[in-house]
Order: C-alpha cells, then sequence, then structure tokens
C-alpha cells in the first residue's frame, strides 16, 4: 500500500511539474520577442503574452504530459526505482 501511495505521489510531481516547466518554456520564449518602449510596458506586454502561451501549451501538451507521467510513474513503482518504492527483501 505504500508503494501505491509513493507512486501516486510521484505522478503528481512528475505532472505538475512537467506542466510547469513546460509552461515556463513557452511562455519565456513567447516573452522575450515582445517588442516594447520601457522598462514597465515590456514587462506588462511580456507578461500577456508568456501567460497566453504558457496556457496554451497546458491545453496543446497537456494530455501527452499527463500520459509520460503516468508511465513514468507506473514503471518507477514497478521497479522500485522511485523513492519509497523498493521491495521489502525477502526473509
Amino acid at each position: 500500500m505504500k508503494r501505491v501511495f509513493f507512486g501516486v505521489i510521484c505522478f503528481v510531481v512528475f505532472a505538475f511539474g512537467g506542466l510547469v516547466v513546460g509552461g515556463a518554456i513557452a511562455g519565456a520564449i513567447a516573452g522575450s520577442k515582445v517588442k516594447a518602449v520601457g522598462l514597465a510596458d515590456g514587462f506588462a506586454k511580456g507578461e500577456q503574452v508568456g501567460y497566453a502561451a504558457g496556457a496554451e501549451f497546458g491545453q496543446k501538451y497537456g494530455g501527452i504530459v499527463l500520459i509520460g507521467a503516468l508511465v513514468l510513474s507506473v514503471i518507477g513503482t514497478a521497479t522500485g526505482f522511485l523513492p519509497g518504492t523498493k521491495r521489502k527483501p525477502s526473509k
């Protein structure tokens, strides 16, 4: 039961982490292409464009990230590779 619990925790971490990192990269790339006059204007426009790009990443690739996280957590749990999922040694 403990192994399953840790597998589910790892799934959540992988899924959330993958979406955050992917959205941040998409937002940073989109925000870096904004042409603006002044620091405040550039920040405001970059934030809007970056937010939209991050949301689009989540809609476009969210399913793939979730399936990948599920596969990684199931394989990692089954093999005992993930923390807290090692099998107890038989006596």
